[in-house]
């Protein structure tokens, strides 16, 4: 966004929500509103059915508006985020996983109370405004401001958090992270790896190798991890290893190569299911490490440009000497880590609790009582 499309759009959604503002409110509303992806997923999906199995008297609506990019694009997120600033002067709660500009423009209506359920587990890539990277403008000046509470995985994270988020660590929240209630389920976990093996029949009866990292650059400039040679990993593995893609949501699928892959998973799909069906998972900096860690399953980290990374955007984890998984540089590394099948699972214990801590399968619940119990 260029420092003239942030000034003209929030003069517009400003004066738009000064209006809206003399609306009645609407006490029973819920909104859960996204700007990352085009249907509900991660935290907000499973506050969705937490809240509605508690409340479903309440009124649920869903803001499922992903960022456009090229003038079409942009003049069609505009007009989405009208309807964003609607319901933002009239909701009870606002509940985001993103940043969200209407929110950020101005502070918002005192009987609305806006809630940031990131999306990422944990704090492990800096992000937000807390980057090593300083902002740019606009971003500098907008960019995550008026949360009334941001709600994280673990104790460890409230002060990263409160950092990225701009807000007082006192509003951040260690009540877990909503997604990782999948992870304590264990029939849920079944049913999900049962989904996950009839939509992909080639990995029936094989052990799953899900290779899942996250982008590289920033907005539009956003591209896919280099260091795996997937061709080359295929010819290395024997055939009983069914090698698997899941690239970033966020990233443009044209940029990402499948070739090679045994299967290739839809980016939107919730990739914590897809791990109920996986054996071993090879990432980068990927947050969803977190959630891995539950299962106590192989994890292979592959990271040649670790300096680069820790330099931009950084790291709140000492990779060297905080992280668990076998760490490799290169494609020969993946494989001869996952061929020796030598890996020390014995610091998941640990590392689960520092950085999931209360997350033991009831983080919704918590949100929900908090948040919209008696007395709410």
């Amino acid at each position: 966004m260029t420092r003239f499309e942030y000034w003209l759009s929030s003069l517009v959604l400003r004066l738009l929500g000064r209006l809206m503002r003399l609306l009645p409110m609407a006490p029973r509303r819920v909104v859960l509103a996204t700007a990352r992806v085009s249907r509900l997923e991660g935290n907000l999906l499973h506050l969705d059915h937490a809240m509605r199995a508690r409340y479903p008297d309440l009124e649920y609506v869903h803001l499922l508006e992903p960022y456009g990019y090229g003038l079409p694009g942009k003049l069609a997120y505009m007009g989405r985020l009208v309807r964003g600033m609607y319901h933002l002067s009239r909701a009870r709660l606002f509940i985001v996983d993103n940043a969200y500009l209407p929110i950020h423009v101005a502070p918002h209506r005192a009987g609305t109370k806006v809630i940031q359920v990131w999306h990422a587990t944990g704090a492990l890539k800096r992000f937000g405004a807390d980057t090593t990277v300083a902002l740019r403008e606009p971003e500098r000046t907008f960019l995550h401001r008026h949360y009334d509470d941001v709600v994280v995985s673990a104790e460890g994270a409230r002060l990263p958090y409160s950092r990225a988020l701009r807000t007082p660590v006192e509003h951040v929240h260690a009540l877990g992270t909503p997604r990782t209630d999948l992870m304590y389920d264990g029939a849920a976990l079944a049913d999900a790896r049962e989904r996950v093996l009839a939509a992909y029949p080639p990995l029936v009866g094989r052990r799953m190798v899900l290779y899942a990292p996250t982008f590289r650059g920033r907005g539009p400039d956003k591209r896919p991890a280099e260091g795996l040679d997937p061709d080359l990993l295929r010819r290395l593995l024997p055939a009983e290893y069914a090698l698997v893609l899941k690239s970033h949501p966020n990233l443009d699928p044209r940029l990402v190569a499948t070739s090679a892959y045994d299967a290739v998973i839809d980016p939107a799909a919730e990739i914590d299911e897809v791990f109920a069906a996986t054996d071993v998972f090879v990432t980068d900096y990927s947050s969803s490490i977190f959630e891995w860690a539950v299962l106590r399953r192989p994890l292979v980290l592959l990271v040649p440009d670790l300096a680069e990374y820790e330099r931009d955007p950084g790291l709140y984890l000492d990779y060297r000497t905080e992280m668990i998984g076998t760490q490799v540089v290169d494609t020969n590394g993946v494989a001869a880590a996952i061929l020796a099948n030598d890996f020390d699972l014995s610091g998941y214990a640990a590392f689960v609790e520092r950085h999931l801590g209360p997350a033991r399968g009831r983080a919704s619940e918590r949100f929900v009582e908090r948040f919209l119990g008696p007395g709410r």
